[in-house]
């Protein structure tokens, strides 16, 4: 870089990258916005051809969405069983990772081996692994019938239908959780807990003061992520329960393809339903970095 001054090689490693964030995620971004008040159809028009009916699409969705060929308030329906699927999976993910985490901490033989083979589930694909349980939760050959001796279906309509989706997905990212929730256990000095012991502090004592309040951070990071990640979840619900008159597990995600991807509506409703989604999980991460700043703040 001869010759160059330092604000020119900073612009020369800055401008592609900016040019790259703007090609990929603000030109769609902004794109599917402007859809969004729209009533493009990409069977029938170009994008240019659109007309802008304002907030119209929002209002279909929230007002009167059988006249997107939907079921009345199904949209709201959509976002109650993802707030569902988010709070039953999310807080089984933190309670068995934390537990497992706890485990994991004590040495024995195999350690390793066993640390890196429950690390397995979160590497492989979701559309993998949910074509895996789906064999495995058919209700005429599948294992888990078999094993536990009941006759739950599993799959379509009922309330087994959205605890599959819960197993599969905590059995996917439980090791997530547990490996965040690991590395916070092992961050912690064992000064800390020589000297509680030192005092004659009791094992709920040293978890309740020592462990929980360092962990804590970490675990609250995890939290984030999967609940931002378990709301906008799509493949798990739509491979378990394809070609099935499934409603439980219709989440937003699998609704949004519906609308976007059904038929020859047009794809404003569609795009107005991921801007809705997107404004809820955004106003989620906020409220939990509120309390993981609030927590930070008492540990200060």
């Amino acid at each position: 870089m001869h010759g160059l001054s330092d604000r020119a090689v900073r612009n020369l490693f800055i401008f592609p990258v900016l040019f790259l964030l703007i090609a990929f995620n603000v030109f769609p971004l902004l794109a599917s916005l402007f859809i969004s008040f729209t009533d493009f159809n990409p069977l029938f028009q170009n994008l240019s051809e659109a007309q802008i009916v304002g907030l119209e699409n929002y209002r279909a969705l929230i007002h009167d969405p059988q006249a997107l060929r939907l079921q009345p308030q199904e949209p709201w329906k959509a976002f109650q069983r993802t707030a569902a699927l988010v709070v039953a999976t999310v807080g089984l993910q933190t309670l068995l990772g934390f537990g497992i985490a706890m485990l994991l901490t004590r040495s024995f033989r195999g350690q390793g081996v066993l640390t890196a083979l429950l690390l397995i589930p979160m590497m492989l694909s979701p559309a993998v692994v949910a074509t895996f349980w789906k064999y495995m939760f058919n209700p005429d050959y599948g294992v888990v019938n078999w094993l536990t001796g009941l006759s739950w279906l599993w799959r379509g309509r009922g309330n087994d239908a959205f605890l599959a989706v819960v197993i599969v997905e905590v059995w996917m990212w439980t090791p997530f959780m547990m490996l965040l929730t690991l590395a916070g256990l092992n961050s912690i000095p064992p000064s800390l807990y020589e000297a509680a012991e030192v005092d004659r502090a009791g094992a709920w004592f040293r978890f309740r003061n020592i462990t929980l309040p360092l962990v804590a951070p970490l675990v609250l990071l995890g939290i984030i992520f999967r609940t931002m990640d378990t709301f906008r979840i799509f493949d798990v619900p739509f491979v378990l329960n394809a070609n099935q008159d499934g409603q439980p597990t219709t989440t937003v995600s699998v609704l949004l393809h519906y609308l976007g991807f059904g038929g020859s509506q047009p794809l404003g409703p569609a795009t107005a339903l991921a801007y809705l989604l997107l404004i809820v999980a955004i106003a989620l991460a906020n409220l939990v970095v509120k309390y993981l700043d609030y927590v930070r703040s008492k540990q200060a």
